[in-house]
């Protein structure tokens, strides 16, 4: 079966990225680590390259196209291998926004992706007046807040703009879409914001995984293994309260992280969710499922926080104090043993996020929330003690963030524990095939 490159998502909230450099054509073989292209948005650019090995078998995209975000931008397979006959893909400037109705089907040979309504919303983000429901007033606003809007029916006139103007915007509607945009509005949190929103990386069949990421880190940062996870149930992610998409949610100390994410998970996983977690998120992971109220089906806990008091200190200081690409580059080394996995493009994205000024402030307050120096604030010992579900923990032996020593030395024994040499705090990054088997294994463990 083809293996599908996606267009990655070039910062939060943007759902398109122009093909500025395509450095394959069809017929060519790939490489693992080939940059394949690069795509842009207004604040960034990515690097984009190959998870697997293979031939380029479609390449619907050409420079200066627009496409939508974790669509494919290529797909590799075996010499000689066609995709299924289906619509092709075409370029965003090549045809007015499609429809819900009208939209495409997928092609059968990939594992289909999530729509996001917002898909279609041409690049340009000037507001518009459109009238309110019932002429009541105009409202300004974004296309894409109108089209997000309008594909869970709700009222623009109803909705408090931030933008220009009092202009309503994507984060706008964003904020009053309840966990899995249903279209009802949430309910707002103890700590004064919308629920956290569930976003959907893949669709599936079957008991979701849910992808928990570390602090600094967002829901961006799981995107590798959306094409690469070799399972069939569905992928979720979320973004951490002062991270990402969850910058302005004011939850900070654990007890409160565990909360807000327990309130997202909940809905996401009436049926039951598996949990895959990353440092803080991995911790975040655990607590959730000692709690007892969330049908917790299996855990893949990273380089997992909460076993041992340390953490480096240092490094959570100089990450959010980092205002170049050097310095941040500097700080960021430190999560991976070879400096040589840490690619340039991860760098530079994490460093556009920083335009939003507030982002830097949020995580801050997370930081405050959760650390005190080099000393973690919480503690999932025993809740790991206690788990009654298939458990994996994954460590790097080399982790500069985390001791490796403290948290091999606190994982019980009915857990299983992985410790990878040649590996730091990213072992998903630096171990990224092995990682998704064994998540892929402790998964299928559950049943």
């Amino acid at each position: 079966m083809a293996d599908a490159i996606l267009v990655p998502q070039v910062g939060q909230d943007l759902t398109e990225a122009k093909i500025v450099e395509l450095h394959v054509k069809e017929g060519d073989t790939v490489k693992k680590g080939d940059m394949v292209a690069v795509v842009e948005s207004e604040k960034a650019s990515f690097e984009v390259e190959a998870f697997v090995e293979g031939v380029v078998i479609s390449l619907p995209f050409q420079v200066g196209d627009w496409a939508t975000v974790l669509e494919p931008l290529m797909h590799l397979g075996q010499p000689g291998e066609t995709l299924v006959a289906g619509p092709p893909a075409e370029p965003k400037a090549a045809k007015p926004p499609p429809t819900a109705a009208s939209e495409p089907a997928r092609e059968k040979t990939v594992v289909p992706l999530a729509v996001d309504p917002v898909k279609a919303v041409s690049k340009k983000t000037s507001l518009t007046v459109v009238p309110a429901a019932g002429g009541a007033r105009v409202v300004r606003s974004s296309p894409v807040a109108r089209v997000r809007a309008a594909a869970h029916g709700l009222d623009l006139a109803a909705i408090e703009g931030t933008g220009p103007d009092g202009a309503v915007v994507l984060r706008d509607v964003d904020s009053v879409l309840v966990t899995g945009g249903t279209g009802v509005l949430s309910t707002p949190s103890a700590w004064g914001g919308a629920d956290l929103e569930t976003r959907i990386l893949r669709q599936g069949e079957g008991v979701p995984i849910l992808f928990i990421h570390g602090f600094g880190a967002d829901l961006s940062s799981w995107r590798p293994m959306v094409g690469a996870l070799g399972i069939g149930c569905p992928l979720l992610a979320l973004d951490l309260p002062g991270h990402g998409g969850s910058r302005g949610h004011g939850a900070a100390d654990f007890d409160a992280l565990v909360e807000a994410v327990g309130r997202a998970a909940a809905a996401a996983g009436r049926d039951g969710i598996h949990l895959v977690g990353h440092s803080l998120g991995a911790a975040i992971a655990a607590a959730l499922t000692e709690r007892g109220d969330l049908d917790t089906r299996s855990l893949t806990l990273l380089s997992p926080a909460g076993l041992g008091p340390s953490i480096d200190g240092a490094f959570v200081d100089g990450f959010l104090a980092a205002r170049s690409e050097a310095a941040l580059a500097a700080w960021m080394r430190r999560l991976v043993h070879d400096p040589a996995s840490l690619r340039g493009a991860l760098v530079r994205a994490t460093l556009a996020a920083r335009e939003d000024g507030g982002l830097v402030e949020a995580q801050k307050r997370v930081a405050r929330g959760v650390f005190e120096g080099s000393t973690q604030l919480f503690s999932i010992r025993e809740a790991l003690a206690r788990l009654g579900v298939p458990c994996s923990v994954i460590v790097g032996r080399e982790d500069a963030i985390i001791p490796a020593t403290e948290t091999e030395a606190q994982v019980p024994a009915q857990v299983a524990l992985y410790r990878l040499p040649r590996v730091g705090h990213l072992p998903q990054i630096e171990a990224a095939d092995l990682v998704q088997t064994l998540i892929a294994r402790t998964v299928r463990s559950a049943g």
